[in-house]
């Protein structure tokens, strides 16, 4: 006597497992190949539509850190004010280790842009103060009076603290009336450094 059965039998495949409990389970870790290799970018694995593995391209604004995306940069900058307007300045026109508010705890912390009003005079920047290693600030001036930023080489820049003096490799670089100019602070060589000018 035969006997014929109509169906099929569904198998779970365990690898280093002794119990599956899905159609696959695997105990340990998994190696995937036959991806083409991408440079410079970061990629996932994930499925498509029909379950074929496939890697999912990361935009480079994006990092993969400890199984976590992460916004590798943001594009927003933080507005901060400043009113210059009881600033007293000296004879010479120099200030010394000017106070942005950049500190710890302060108005400006965390801010990108500062924005400076009201400035009683012309005046010469010789230092700033509260950089920290990586601090990245536009100092945007909105006025009609010119602010003069001075190397740390000038014999004027000696009034300021070392750590608060600038690197200015043209010697000096001014804003007539309105613009900005951009600076990062370099931990390691304690000073700002003069990156660009927008006047």
């Amino acid at each position: 006597m035969f006997l014929c059965l109509n169906g099929f039998v569904q198998a779970q495949v365990g690898i280093g497992v002794i119990n599956p409990q899905e159609t696959l389970h695997i105990q340990g870790d998994l190696i995937v190949e036959g991806f083409n290799e991408l440079d410079n970018s970061t990629s996932l694995v994930g499925a498509d539509i029909d379950g074929n593995l496939t890697l999912l391209n990361i935009d480079n604004q994006l990092t993969l850190e400890n199984n976590t995306l992460q916004l590798a940069s943001s594009i927003s900058y933080g507005i901060g004010t400043m009113d210059l307007s009881g600033l007293i300045v000296p004879p010479g026109n120099q200030v010394h280790n000017m106070d942005l508010q950049l500190g710890q705890g302060e108005a400006n912390q965390g801010k990108v842009v500062i924005k400076v009003f009201n400035l009683p005079s012309n005046i010469k920047i010789t230092g700033m103060e509260d950089g920290v290693d990586g601090l990245h600030v536009f100092f945007y001036h909105s006025g009609v009076q010119s602010i003069m930023f001075l190397d740390e080489s000038d014999t004027r820049a000696l009034s300021s603290l070392p750590n608060n003096r600038i690197k200015v490799l043209a010697g000096s670089e001014t804003i007539s009336a309105e613009g900005s100019i951009e600076l990062i602070y370099d931990g390691v060589l304690q000073r700002w450094l003069f990156l660009s000018i927008h006047d």
